[in-house]
């Protein structure tokens, strides 16, 4: 009986410390490229929706061809477009445009409810920046004073190839700014009322190259296209960006709060966007959530940056 008691005690024991340990929460891991990886609060978890390593030694084939697939598709559509992003002549990308991409879906819970957001990560290769590089020098050499405005703040006009160095040294130079208010309010008034033109010329000129769709087909669908747009708004109570100091080194981080409308409807918003410059590319992620969700998330992603903000230049 001695002995009977012992073990029942003893397996009470290890089952109260494994509930226990079980029940202490637990830091997710996301893997935002080129070696960089980022820890949630031990409140978030990360769910692993997509993911393509920039590491192909870590690639498995459904993600190599996932890959090869999505530059396949960069490349060709970018150059399909060559002539609307200048008016004179440029070379073609080619090669490797992306490196990797992840989403994930982050899960978080306080005294205000449970919050959502959506993790997109995106890793731009160095292959595909110097291309990009060339093109605006070319533009800004060769170009309309159209294209050159378009380019007046590109760091472009400041480096002749991409390298972690030069792109830091540009980030930390930005002024950084905040736009609300009124002078937000008139962006936004501006925006709306170029939508339905700038939708229509765009389909304008995709049914323009458009060889098989009939004469009537393409009336049809202008027609219904120009309808749709005029029912399309956006709204915007918070837009801004500024440099940043990371646990990754120097950054960019802004963020948006706004609404998209269709026809009466609105869904709010929040965007908040982190450039991260490397040796080997450039990683871009952006955390989309609602509105209500914004502090949470930005609280969030400054405990996994470990933020600080820089002064900036002018």
């Amino acid at each position: 009986m001695r002995t009977l008691n012992k073990k029942v005690m003893t397996l009470a024991c290890a089952t109260c410390l494994t509930v226990g340990m079980g029940a202490v929460a637990c830091a997710d891991t996301v893997d935002l490229g080129y070696g960089m990886y980022g820890s949630t609060s031990p409140a978030v978890k990360a769910v692993d929706v997509m993911h393509v390593p920039t590491d192909a030694k870590l690639r498995n084939n459904e993600q190599s061809q996932m890959l090869f697939a999505a530059n396949k598709e960069v490349v060709n559509t970018f150059n399909a477009n060559l002539k609307w992003y200048s008016s004179v002549p440029v070379n073609p990308i080619k090669g490797e445009v992306l490196d990797g991409f992840s989403y994930y879906q982050l899960q978080g819970t306080n005294e205000q409810g449970h919050h959502t957001g959506y993790l997109f990560v995106i890793d731009y290769a160095k292959s595909g920046l110097d291309q990009t590089i060339s093109m605006d020098k070319m533009v800004l050499e060769k170009g309309s004073e159209a294209d050159k405005a378009k380019l007046k703040n590109s760091i472009s006009k400041h480096v002749s190839v991409y390298s972690k160095e030069n792109a830091q040294q540009q980030l930390a130079s930005l002024p950084g700014d905040t736009v609300e208010g009124a002078k937000l309010a008139k962006a936004v008034k501006a925006i709306n009322d170029s939508i339905p033109s700038h939708i229509n010329n765009t389909f304008d000129k995709l049914l323009a190259a458009d060889k098989k769709t009939s004469a009537r087909d393409k009336e049809a669908i202008s027609t219904f296209t120009g309808f749709m747009a005029k029912q399309l708004s956006v709204d915007a109570t918070h837009v801004a960006y500024k440099p940043v100091q990371t646990r990754y080194g120097t950054a960019v981080t802004g963020d948006v709060r706004g609404a998209l409308g269709f026809d009466g409807f609105r869904n709010s918003f929040a965007l908040i966007g982190y450039a991260i410059p490397t040796d080997k590319g450039l990683s871009v992620q952006f955390l989309y959530s609602d509105d209500s969700s914004y502090d949470y998330w930005t609280n969030e992603l400054n405990h996994m940056y470990q933020t600080q903000s820089l002064k900036g230049g002018k």
